[in-house]
């Protein structure tokens, strides 16, 4: 059945039956045919016995009751019939080897099958259309706000003020401008089709843009001059905001904050949840028919989020709101990632792959660690060095691939990131034994000087978002609860053990560094660190975690040069 005729029958059902309940009194004594007419039926019009037919009375009524419940009970067996249909076709596909005997028995033929297809499509809308209006009647209008906060949030932690637009820029500035964010940005994120994009732009100069069109330019050009700003106070970074406000005021998106800052955490809940309850989460069936490129733009919107809600779980340290066994979407096929105007198109295709599988590889050890039964936390060990394995795998996948070094630099000290995290797992009883102490320690050196050498070009350093500031601030914090902890007795000659567990580990290797080598390492690194949060800290804000942190870490610091000078 077509959308709007489901939801006219929901509504108001047809009261209509294929045969007459019951007949009036003169008719059944007369034995003739009645055509049940309310209140008087025409037999009766005809024969001048208008007084006597019983029609209208509460007898025949009661009928009419019967024949509206005998109704609905026909659809329902109807749906019934049509649902369990629907789940034999289900098994039958994903059975490929019986396929053919199960049709067989089914009595189906090669004629009757785009019939019995065309019913199973149009039990899934209907199924699909009650999902949806019964689940997403809070986010009317959120559709189309929600990437607009859900990507200016990384990109600024100050509240953006409502601007106008009167004169447009150059045609050549947003041109040169788009370019930029589409190599960018677009590259991690490709959310949207390049053929969009510009599809917009023409549209807005040649004056006949539409209110998607407006949003879909000034979001990009929000995106591209504050991911080229350097500082707050910068001039890309005012029109940045500029640009932001018009976003803001257009899409009618009411900007929220918590302790200052924008809900990032909140805005990638509700992304995830719309994914969720557009089924955006799982592929369609086979027997559906979609055209390619809007299968891989559904693939494209699904991982975009995918990505960033798995790094918001692990600066916030929730829970994921994707799970392994709940999701099933393959990953875009490179060709349809491919941005033709940008002159590495392929490498920029590989750059969104690669983040996809390193958020792979991080979900399920970081389910594994901070969501499952407390088990896993007794020996967890076996976990995490699985972990380990996987991500330096995929860290070797990378030095084949033709992306740009400073890329590569970046997706490095995210995954060493992720590896601090997957040691820190806040259930914990106590923290981990001396050896995953030291290894978080080595990740935390390796951070700062692959962060440090991204910074220090301004166009490398523009490939680094507020997460990264947060990312730096966190590790900073390990890093400084690690030195106080254990003191003089972290910076001696011996290693230390391997930790006890209950199955054969293949365990992280870690590097002999002498006491003192390793004790001019710490100093470097928090240096590396500090410069980093600066740098940082100037292009978007200092937050006041940081602020809080600064002056503990200032003295730890200052411990270890005396240390060293000494």
């Amino acid at each position: 059945m077509a959308l709007a005729e489901s939801a006219k029958f929901i509504d108001s059902p047809k009261l209509c039956v294929s045969r007459q309940i019951s007949a009036c009194s003169i008719c059944r004594g007369k034995k003739i045919k009645c055509d049940g007419l309310v209140p008087v039926c025409s037999p009766c019009q005809r024969s001048r016995r208008e007084s006597e037919c019983t029609n209208g009375s509460d007898k025949f009524a009661k009928g009419k009751e019967r024949s509206y419940v005998t109704a609905l009970e026909s659809r329902l067996d109807k749906l019934e019939k049509d649902i369990a249909r629907s789940r034999s076709v289900a098994v039958a596909e994903n059975n490929s080897t019986v396929a053919a005997e199960s049709q067989a028995s089914a009595g189906w033929t090669a004629k009757g099958q785009p019939k019995e297809e065309s019913h199973l499509n149009e039990l899934v809308s209907d199924f699909g259309f009650l999902s949806v209006n019964a689940t997403s009647r809070d986010f009317d209008g959120l559709a189309q706000d929600l990437f607009a906060q859900l990507i200016l949030a990384p990109a600024t932690l100050v509240r953006l003020p409502p601007s106008d637009l009167d004169v447009l820029p150059p045609r050549h500035t947003v041109t040169s401008l788009v370019e930029y964010y589409i190599g960018h940005d677009l590259a991690l994120y490709p959310f949207i089709s390049e053929a969009k994009i510009f599809g917009s732009v023409e549209a807005l100069y040649r004056g006949h843009a539409g209110p998607a069109d407006e949003w879909t330019v000034f979001l990009i050009l929000a995106i591209a001059l504050a991911s080229s700003s350097t500082s707050i106070e910068d001039a890309s970074r005012a029109e940045a905001v500029r640009y932001a406000g018009a976003v803001q005021k257009h899409a009618n998106v009411q900007q929220k904050e918590i302790d200052g800052q924008p809900a990032t955490d909140a805005l990638t809940r509700a992304a995830a949840r719309m994914m969720v309850d557009l089924g955006l989460h799982q592929d369609l069936p086979k027997s559906v028919k979609m055209k390619d490129g809007q299968l891989e733009l559904r693939r494209r919107i699904y991982y975009s989020v995918y990505a960033l809600d798995l790094a918001t779980t692990m600066i916030h340290r929730r829970a994921c709101s994707f799970t392994v066994d709940s999701t099933n979407v393959e990953l875009p096929r490179l060709s349809s990632i491919t941005l033709h105007r940008n002159g590495n198109s392929s490498d920029n295709a590989h750059a969104a792959i690669e983040l996809i599988r390193l958020c792979q590889a991080a979900s399920e050890p970081y389910m594994a660690l901070f969501q499952s039964s407390l088990e896993i936390l007794r020996d967890p060990w076996p976990t995490l060095c699985s972990a380990h394995l996987a991500l330096d795998r995929w860290e070797q996948d990378l030095r084949q691939t033709r992306l740009r070094e400073a890329t590569k630099s970046l997706f490095r000290a995210e995954m060493l990131y992720i590896k601090i995290v997957l040691l820190s797992p806040s259930r914990l009883e106590r923290p981990l034994e001396d050896y995953g102490q030291s290894l978080i320690f080595e990740h935390a050196v390796q951070y700062s000087q692959i962060l440090s050498s991204l910074i220090k070009d301004r166009v490398d350093a523009s490939l680094c978002t507020s997460y990264d500031l947060l990312r730096t601030i966190l590790i900073a914090q390990r890093f400084v609860e690690i030195l106080t902890r254990y003191g003089e007795s972290f910076f001696r000659d011996s290693m230390p053990p391997l930790p006890k567990t209950s199955v054969p580990t293949n365990f992280p290797l870690l590097t002999s560094y002498p006491g003192r080598e390793r004790l001019a390492l710490a100093v470097e690194a928090c240096s590396l660190l500090e410069n980093a949060i600066g740098i940082l800290g100037r292009r978007y804000g200092t937050p006041k975690a940081w602020m809080d942190f600064r002056p503990r870490f200032d003295r730890v610091f200052t411990s270890l040069r005396s240390r060293i000078g000494s």
